[in-house]
């Protein structure tokens, strides 16, 4: 009987107990979310031994632990909610056989949801609370339920966290779109002191926020960055190097099957890292993509891509830009019907003629109104304000951050 006793307390201290019941709400990263009576709530961090189980009804809070303590076999699914930060790597959220569902919002924010029924789940980025949502269900009504369930979420009393930086960032109205001037690139952010010492020769720079093709990794680009040469008089072109054409060298790349997705998954990311970074809602976002081959095939593949992006970017509440070489992705979209176009372009065209318009490759119908940067001349060193950098020289008369 004392070895029964002994051998009950053993089990009980391994079987996970959870950390909080609640038949009302529980508030996570500024969302409010309805919890249905019954459903314990877990709350994970990075000690955590928690299993993330969608056989059981829950409602799991934060990233799971790196050791989770699951059961060697478990079969089954029914509805269950995980919500966590939206992170470089939870932002590649759909994987199989996902149908695109069409821009929705929770919380009153913009999220990119998509449903795999192949897997019973639905999963829902929203970048302006930083989070990702991923929901499961079973058979029958499971999947209504599930909707609702998400549906129903809210914004917590405190609201939102502030991601884009203070309240008065969160749109950019209040700062013109577009600036004209002169303007340059480089890979990784400069210092702090070189940008001051050439601010007087320039008025625009542009910052690579991220990307699976990026060459460079951050270095000095954080958010304090961002703030301090904002506070210069700077104006940024923000850009995201995603996946490439099928038809170029560069890696990684899409295929024509996987472009729309790849389009999608892209805007996802570069939102979520934008507002980190503090650049609010209304900001450009310029997807880099390089030159490509000619094919047809490759053509359409770029254009879906684009496309896709396009839509992404816009249901975020952020401004899709493309970058390209006049002669591939700049001429293909612009003349390409019955596609969602960027709203701004950074046109590549190595002429030495810092001269947005009238440009022999770039005809001035495309993109006027101000929404046009060039790239006229490429890798080279110059000096401003006794410091060096090695850029490429851009004419600006387009939309910046």
């Amino acid at each position: 009987m004392r070895r029964a006793g002994l051998l009950a307390c053993l089990l009980a201290a391994l079987v996970p107990t959870p950390a909080a019941h609640a038949d009302t709400t529980v508030d996570y990263q500024g969302l409010r979310i309805s919890v249905p009576a019954g459903w314990p709530v877990y709350r994970l961090g990075p000690r955590s031994t928690e299993c993330v189980r969608f056989d059981r009804h829950a409602l799991y809070l934060g990233s799971a632990g790196t050791d989770q303590f699951c059961p060697a076999h478990v079969v089954g699914r029914t509805e269950a909610l995980h919500v966590e930060p939206l992170t470089e790597q939870t932002a590649a959220f759909a994987t199989g056989m996902i149908s695109a569902v069409p821009p929705s919002s929770v919380a009153g924010m913009p999220a990119v949801t998509v449903t795999d029924t192949a897997a019973g789940e639905i999963r829902a980025a929203v970048p302006g609370a930083g989070v990702l949502i991923t929901g499961s269900y079973g058979a029958g009504p499971g999947a209504g339920e599930l909707r609702r369930l998400i549906a129903g979420i809210t914004p917590a009393a405190s609201g939102p966290v502030p991601l884009a930086g203070a309240a008065g960032e969160r749109r950019s109205g209040d700062r013109r779109r577009w600036v004209t001037g002169a303007g340059f690139d480089t890979c990784s952010a400069p210092s702090l002191a070189a940008m001051r010492a050439w601010r007087d020769d320039f008025v625009a720079a542009n910052i690579y926020i991220g990307g699976p093709a990026r060459a460079c990794p951050d270095g000095r680009l954080s958010r304090h960055w961002v703030r301090a040469v904002r506070a210069m008089g700077w104006r940024l072109i923000p850009t995201y190097v995603g996946p490439q054409a099928p038809c170029t060298s560069s890696r990684p790349r899409f295929s024509p099957s996987t472009a729309a997705l790849a389009g999608q998954l892209s805007a996802v990311d570069a939102t979520h890292r934008a507002a980190a970074l503090g650049l609010p809602p209304g900001s450009p976002i310029y997807m880099d993509l390089e030159a490509y081959g000619r094919g047809s095939w490759c053509r359409q593949a770029v254009l879906t891509f684009v496309d896709s992006w396009t839509r992404g970017v816009r249901a975020l509440e952020y401004v899709p830009g493309l970058y390209s070489s006049v002669a591939s992705g700049i001429r293909d979209v612009a003349e390409a019907d019955g596609i969602s176009r960027p709203e701004a372009v950074w046109f590549a065209h190595w002429d030495h003629k810092p001269n947005v318009w009238g440009d022999r490759l770039m005809r001035d119908e495309w993109w006027a109104d101000h929404r046009r940067i060039k790239q006229f001349r490429g890798d080279h060193v110059e000096k401003h304000g006794g410091v060096k950098l090695k850029i490429d020289s851009d004419a600006v008369d387009g939309y910046v951050g």
